[in-house]
């Protein structure tokens, strides 16, 4: 009996649908249904983490018959609403919350470099020019960092956690359109507000520094408002959190190889050829299962054809499994290359702006980002893999 009717069957003991047993896996709906089609074969990971969840042993879950296997209501997964079981709430709370915070730490770090404008202007200090660059730092810094630390909890918790089931109800959709649209009234309220004490301090006070500085108070206020709001509101939307994560790990599989073969042609035809063997040594076990299903021989060369299959699926999940096992080594020492490169040319940029007070310190971060591009596309040429 093949893996794909015994997983349907013992997914069928437990009341259990494709979305649930993705979200006890860790995986993607699709992968299930492919699984479940024949058209793919799960890792060994995730064949250890089937064999926990309906209690089985792996070589009977692979190759073995539990298609007899009786019903198990007391293991069955009991109807009614979904649930919030992987934290997906407070997780997108949580990432709303922090986006929002370093959009407006953003505004404010530029509304802090208007206001102490016109001491550098007008300053009596020579030393003063400084300060509304200490002032810009301080605000884009803390974003920078906000927007990194939201960045990396969420690539952790999609890896983690790729499908989601649908547990908000219609009267959540509903309260999150309500509440992204009073935000949306108010941000426009603060920003005319903004604007209006902006026009006030330029024109009849003649201080233009101190209106851009309102004006960017008042931006920073939106920006929380108008960021926080919209992501709870496109949040409630698992549908198409489920969609851009299936779009994700099919554009990751075919980076994947694409950086397999661009680093390691060699391999990539070797495994080629593998494949072609593969095929051509299949050939024999499809032939000797037409001949079985003929003339009804003996089940010997039936296990044996579904050996063959077998071994040539999991032959098949390696290569895969060490493509991808390839793709993210390279984008960790990509990651690791241009936080390096860029805390490099930061430290440059400080360097020429308060001890050189030179006013090409601009010029730093620039290369610095050119430089990471080079290094990006070129790390995976580099890098060839030991046989």
């Amino acid at each position: 009996m093949s893996f794909d009717a015994n997983l349907q069957h013992l997914r069928a003991t437990r009341s259990m649908t494709q979305e649930q047993l993705a979200m006890l896996l860790g995986v993607s709906r699709q992968a299930v249904s492919k699984w479940e089609s024949g058209a793919a074969y799960p890792e060994m990971d995730k064949l250890l983490r089937l064999c926990d969840i309906f209690e089985c042993p792996l070589d009977d879950l692979a190759r073995g018959d539990l298609t007899h296997r009786p019903d198990e209501p007391a293991l069955a997964v009991a109807p009614g609403p979904a649930t919030d079981i992987c934290d997906y709430d407070r997780h997108m709370r949580t990432q709303a919350a922090l986006c929002a915070a370093g959009a407006a730490c953003a505004l404010l770090g530029i509304a802090g470099f208007c206001g102490t404008g016109g001491i550098a202007v007008y300053g009596i200090e020579t030393c003063s020019i400084m300060w509304p660059y200490v002032f810009l730092l301080a605000g884009i810094a803390p974003a920078c960092a906000l927007f990194a630390f939201a960045g990396n909890a969420h690539r952790s918790f999609t890896h983690r956690h790729p499908f989601v089931e649908d547990f908000y109800s219609e009267s959540d959709k509903a309260r999150a359109r309500k509440r992204k649209n009073a935000a949306w009234a108010a941000a426009i309220a603060i920003a005319i507000t903004g604007a209006s004490v902006c026009w006030f301090q330029t024109f009849p006070l003649q201080h233009l520094y101190g209106g851009l500085a309102s004006l960017n108070i008042a931006l920073a206020c939106t920006a929380w408002l108008t960021v926080y709001s919209s992501m709870r509101a496109s949040s409630v939307d698992t549908a198409s959190y489920n969609r851009r994560m299936e779009e994700r790990a099919d554009s990751h599989g075919f980076e994947a190889q694409r950086l397999l073969l661009a680093a390691c042609p060699d391999d990539a035809v070797m495994h080629r050829g593998s494949s072609a063997g593969e095929d051509g040594a299949q050939g024999p076990h499809a032939a000797a299962a037409d001949r079985a299903h003929e003339s009804h021989s003996s089940d010997s060369s039936l296990a044996a054809c579904e050996t063959g299959v077998l071994d040539v699926r999991a032959e098949q999940c390696g290569r895969q499994a060490d493509a991808e096992s390839f793709y993210h080594r390279i984008q960790e020492r990509r990651k690791a290359a241009a936080g390096a490169i860029m805390a490099f040319s930061a430290i440059v940029a400080l360097m020429m702006l308060f001890v050189l007070r030179s006013p090409d310190w601009m010029l730093a971060p620039i290369v610095g980002a050119l430089v990471c591009v080079i290094v990006w596309v070129a790390m995976p040429f580099a890098k060839q893999r030991r046989r």
